[in-house]
């Protein structure tokens, strides 16, 4: 591995993917620098390796990702796996920890391809043992063919859920109930967004088709579907023995040793705001998202943010994200001239134009609802730490209104996760009960190292340069 890049690529998702291997073609030095064992992301995790039956349930659009790996592959591209990137700065260091060290390299160029996660929502008993998100079990699934052999309840809102009943209904998993907390007045404002929408009306279809199929399946199957849920609860001494949950006045009431649970998908910023990238509110969806152009500039002159990172529209705009960025980058190192840039990039455009019809409708139809962030005193908000909503919202309460001074005091967002389980409902918190405008409340700051990092690998650290091992 060298020292220095023409551009270093951060993340091996769609964004990442297409971007490094389009950079390569036009003739750039890469390196592309991503977690897991294999590229793919979190949307195409595992796609390489996994069996017949893993493509079939999960469906054509997981197996079409197979085309961008084959491109990848073939390109000129230095990939390193299972690396861990824990800090970058704004003149293209990046500091990472691999096979056990940890060292330095830098690039003329940053692509911070970091995707999407899911929000971390707080609720009654959400530590407990048995209860984790979709995507996790959808990775579960994607790495190791696991699915649930007891009773799960799925509870949450936005396709995904939808997409994860799919997938367990296909596996013959026991499913108990799907709790949906999409308030049914959503679809009122959503509706304006709705003649953009239809000019992807096989996209919409593809939706409504699979919600349909479940719901006829759970059907066939008894297994009760409610619309409205509140006031979801995780029950159980060591691990999940029950969910509750309420339907108007109606209680529910289930056996399960699983609950999945989601509450929407948000960009994955930590690294952005670690690194200096300027943030923009959004008051739909609810969350923070790095201020960009369409070609993935941000005020950082070189670093640019690619796909889900930047605002989440799905796996095949973020492919088409990734090719603009490295166009722009490409252009800029003077690869490309100005007239090839613009006859490659405004197909690129045209496609990624395309596919954000349908968003304003999704981004309403599933926005987060309400009273999400309505927390008895005693749920647990950071998990690391255990502290409580109760003690957060006093300290709001006595004037307290910036995420980092509510952090130096009950250290809440100080653990191992450096916040990314708790800052969004630390910051719903903050802005339910100051009366301040999202907009003008300060973010969560974060300082590298972003990861953990082992006091293994500091010590084997080559900051100086790395070697060949």
């Amino acid at each position: 591995m060298k020292t220095r890049y023409d551009a270093i690529v951060i993340g091996a998702g769609p964004a990442g993917l297409a971007c490094s291997a389009e950079m390569a073609a036009r003739g750039l030095e890469v390196a592309l620098l991503d977690e897991q064992a294999n590229p793919g992301g979190q949307i195409y995790r595992n796609i390489s390796k996994a069996s017949p039956k893993q493509h079939a349930i999960l469906g054509e659009d997981y197996s079409a990702g197979m085309e961008l790996i084959s491109v990848f592959k073939e390109a000129p591209v230095e990939y390193f796996p299972q690396t861990r990137v824990w800090q970058a700065e704004p003149n293209g260091d990046v500091f990472f920890s691999r096979n056990g060290g940890s060292t330095k390299v830098s690039g003329d160029y940053l692509v911070l391809s970091t995707g999407a996660m899911e929000r971390p929502v707080p609720f009654p008993g959400w530590t407990l043992p048995g209860v984790m998100t979709c995507g996790g079990m959808s990775n579960l699934f994607k790495d190791s063919s696991l699915s649930p052999i007891e009773p799960v309840v799925l509870a949450g809102s936005g396709p995904l859920l939808w997409l994860v009943a799919e997938h367990l209904f296909a596996l013959e998993a026991p499913v108990a109930a799907i709790l949906d907390t999409t308030p049914q007045t959503q679809i009122f404002p959503a509706f304006k967004h709705m003649p953009r929408a239809l000019r992807r009306f096989g996209f919409l279809l593809k939706g409504v088709k699979m919600i349909a199929e479940v719901q006829i399946t759970a059907l066939k199957r008894k297994v009760p579907i409610y619309r409205g849920v509140k006031d979801l609860c995780a029950e159980g001494r060591d691990r999940l023995e029950r969910v509750q949950a309420t339907r108007g006045k109606k209680e529910l009431s289930f056996e399960a040793t699983t609950l999945l649970v989601s509450e929407g998908i948000i960009p994955n910023t930590s690294l952005l705001r670690q690194v200096g990238c300027a943030h923009t509110w959004d008051p739909v969806q609810r969350f923070w998202h790095p201020d960009v152009t369409v070609d993935g500039r941000t005020n950082l002159p070189a670093v640019f943010v690619a796909g889900d990172g930047n605002f989440v529209h799905g796996a095949k705009a973020a492919e088409f994200k990734g090719r603009l960025t490295a166009l722009t980058i490409a252009l800029e190192m003077h690869r490309i001239s100005r007239t090839e840039y613009l006859e490659l990039s405004a197909p690129v455009r045209r496609q990624l134009d395309r596919e954000l019809f349908p968003r304003p409708f999704i981004d309403a139809m599933y926005a987060p609802r309400k009273d999400l962030y309505s927390l008895a005193d005693e749920t647990i908000v950071c998990r690391c730490e255990g502290v409580t909503a109760g003690r957060i919202r006093a300290l709001v309460e006595e004037g307290y209104a910036d995420h980092n001074e509510i952090k130096a005091m009950i250290r809440c967002g100080m653990g191992p996760c450096q916040g990314r389980m708790c800052s969004s409902a630390v910051f719903e918190l903050i802005a339910g009960h100051s009366n301040i405008p999202p907009r003008e409340i300060r973010q969560h700051r974060l300082r590298p190292p972003i990861k953990p990092v082992s006091l293994g690998e500091l010590a084997n650290a080559n900051i100086g340069g790395p070697d060949e091992s």
